[in-house]
């Protein structure tokens, strides 16, 4: 008896223990998380995506720096919204800042530190509070799956030493390789390591508890003591293998999920985009607090293939999939990036076919990034170094990114396509940009509105309504290289209620005035004020009278 009582008070103590512990992961859990909506900053925020290097030289080296990014400030946003020079941005992500042996900064030696090569720790805080001042955020690219090779993690880790678990290990070479076929385990002193990008990138081994609080021991120092906004997350899908599965495993998934909690613990303004390259239907389980979004790789290809081809039906398909998948608007947007080969490359050199490209990533659903020189029609195709070219400013020797010889060669465009010459005419691709980008940050049915597609009776004609709270706009695309003056757009089936509008568009002032609202409504256009020119776009704000 004596020992069924001793038996049933250690039961009670475990119980009460668990309870205890039950609560304290209820507390740090997602599920406890209630944050204001306010504090989703970056659903009226449009990116600059800046790969220092290639950006602005401020000292003649021939490199991109930080001091050069400062000086160039007032071209993304010079804090006026009366003036007409700066393109209006209100976000930067920055590609890799920290030491690196490459080029590229995708394989880092030291986590807390910033690349001698772009300048120093001071000169990033200066940065950081300039971009404040301008109402402009800041994102660093956070690259935590793979190290480089010659960061002391892994130099420990080679030793045998005490971080010789921070890293992935066998002492035979597994029988697998790598997604798209490549070796992944390399040897090293008679044994084999993970990296399944290269040699030179050893993948961090996050099933160590150690390895995962250091992470969020980085996350909180570059939060809080560096006071950057936020962090586009590289190669998220590969950060926990099991076995031979590499991608998108269920320890990925729960990883990512304890991350998210710890994130919004800290702060619930803190921003993590993530780059998961896969599917949408691969894409949209990690936007499930797991991170705040993800790039859409597949709306990417949409748009730039819908402009480049005249059609749009695949795109239309394409949106319709997104809403059902996400919350509204909740993934990153953009037309190119740093991997993949520049959209006026893609598109066929052709400027008005980039004004509709840009007229789609700024108006439609999603979060948009705009890749450097996209607003000034840079060239670029792989191998990655030319798409990741120097900033063509002016057509000054070396485009006015240097006085020096930089380290790559400038496009042969950059004569004809730069900052300068651009910003002096009020209809080049530069003044598109600006002018759409300054739309969509000053208006919230742009911004955060919920997308309606619209039905035509001309298959060159992309139209949509946009509504947020009680503002209605209409967004009109002429996919077509002729200029459209007779069509109609059904709009009965639309987010209006019944009832009599006027419709204004916002550019040059055309007008349809009187338009009724009925289970049978068509909106037509018939004259000649109401003509869309070639690959252009229309928006209206949408008035009840």
């Amino acid at each position: 008896m004596k020992k069924i009582t001793i038996l049933f008070g250690l039961l009670f103590i475990l119980l009460s223990c668990s309870s205890e512990n039950t609560k304290e992961e209820e507390n740090n859990s997602v599920d406890s998380l209630n944050y204001p909506e306010s504090n989703i900053w970056w659903n009226d925020t449009v990116f600059y995506e800046i790969f220092i290097r290639s950006f602005y030289d401020s000292n003649n080296d021939g490199r991109g720096d930080i001091n050069g990014i400062i000086e160039k400030l007032d071209y993304l946003n010079d804090g006026d919204p009366n003036t007409n020079s700066d393109l209006g941005i209100n976000g930067i992500w920055l590609m890799p800042i920290s030491p690196s042996p490459s080029y590229h900064g995708y394989d880092i030696i030291d986590y807390k530190e910033i690349n001698p090569e772009y300048g120093t720790l001071n000169d990033f805080r200066n940065l950081i509070k300039e971009c404040h001042q301008r109402g402009i955020k800041v994102i660093i690219d956070f690259v935590g799956n793979h190290s480089s090779d010659q960061h002391p993690w892994f130099k420990s880790s080679v030793e045998g030493s005490s971080k010789r678990n921070w890293y992935r290990w066998s002492t035979t070479k597994p029988n697998y390789k790598g997604p798209w076929g490549q070796e992944v385990w390399h040897k090293k002193n008679n044994a084999y390591y993970y990296g399944a990008f290269w040699s030179g990138m050893p993948d961090l081994n996050y099933s160590n508890i150690e390895v995962t609080n250091e992470i969020k021991n980085l996350i909180k120092y570059w939060y809080q003591d560096i006071k950057v906004d936020g962090f586009r997350v590289d190669a998220v899908k590969h950060w926990i293998e099991e076995g031979s599965n590499q991608e998108n495993t269920t320890s990925t998934l729960n990883w990512w999920r304890d991350l998210y909690a710890f994130q919004k613990n800290l702060d619930p303004s803190i921003m993590m985009v993530g780059e998961v390259w896969s599917s949408s239907s691969e894409i949209v389980k990690y936007s499930d607090d797991r991170l705040d979004y993800c790039f859409e790789f597949d709306l990417s290809s949409s748009i730039i293939n819908a402009v480049k081809n005249n059609s749009f039906g695949n795109l239309k398909s394409k949106i319709s999939e997104l809403q059902g998948l996400y919350p509204n608007s909740q993934y990153g947007s953009f037309l190119t990036n740093h991997d993949q080969n520049r959209s006026f490359e893609q598109i066929g050199y052709n400027l008005n076919k980039s004004k509709l490209a840009a007229s789609l990533l700024l108006t439609l659903p999603g979060i948009p990034y705009v890749y450097y020189g996209e607003e000034i029609a840079m060239l670029g195709k792989k191998p990655d170094e030319d798409i990741r070219k120097p900033m063509q400013w002016s057509d000054a020797i070396y485009g006015g990114f240097s006085n020096s010889n930089p380290w790559r060669n400038l496009n042969n465009n950059y004569l004809e396509y730069n900052v300068e010459k651009m910003q002096k005419d009020k209809n080049s691709l530069w003044s598109h940009y600006s002018k759409f980008i300054k739309l969509r940050t000053k208006n919230k049915v742009i911004s955060q509105g919920k997308v309606k597609i619209l039905e035509s009776n001309n298959t060159d004609i992309f139209a949509y309504i946009k509504s947020f709270e009680n503002s209605n706009m209409l967004i009109i695309h002429n996919f077509s290289s002729l200029d459209k003056k007779s069509f109609s757009i059904n709009i009965n089936n639309s987010a209006l209620s019944a009832g009599n509008y006027n419709f204004n568009e916002i550019f040059n002032n055309s007008k349809i005035d009187g338009v009724e609202i009925s289970s049978s409504s068509k909106l037509n256009f018939e004259n000649e004020s109401s003509v869309i020119k070639k690959h252009e776009t229309l928006i209206f704000n949408i008035i009840k009278n």
